[in-house]
């Protein structure tokens, strides 16, 4: 699966799960699983932004070319 259609998935299934978030508070029902879930579908797209950050930065990837040279 591609990295786009990962993360439009998990935007999406965050939309979903806010909104039961949303009708449980309005409801005042307990919400704790869908929290727990939302944490996580948070962290797993923070988790492929940082991946991308990491791959994007061709600056540190020359510097680690040089120094693989130098040792």
């Amino acid at each position: 699966m591609s990295k786009n259609i990962l993360e439009k998935n998990i935007k999406a299934e965050l939309k979903q799960v806010n909104d039961v978030i949303d009708v449980k508070i309005i409801r005042g029902l307990p919400y704790r699983r869908e929290a727990l879930r939302h944490r996580f579908l948070l962290y797993r797209l923070g988790d492929l932004h940082r991946m991308s950050r990491f791959h994007s930065n061709w600056l540190q990837r020359s510097v680690n070319v040089v120094a693989t040279f130098l040792l």
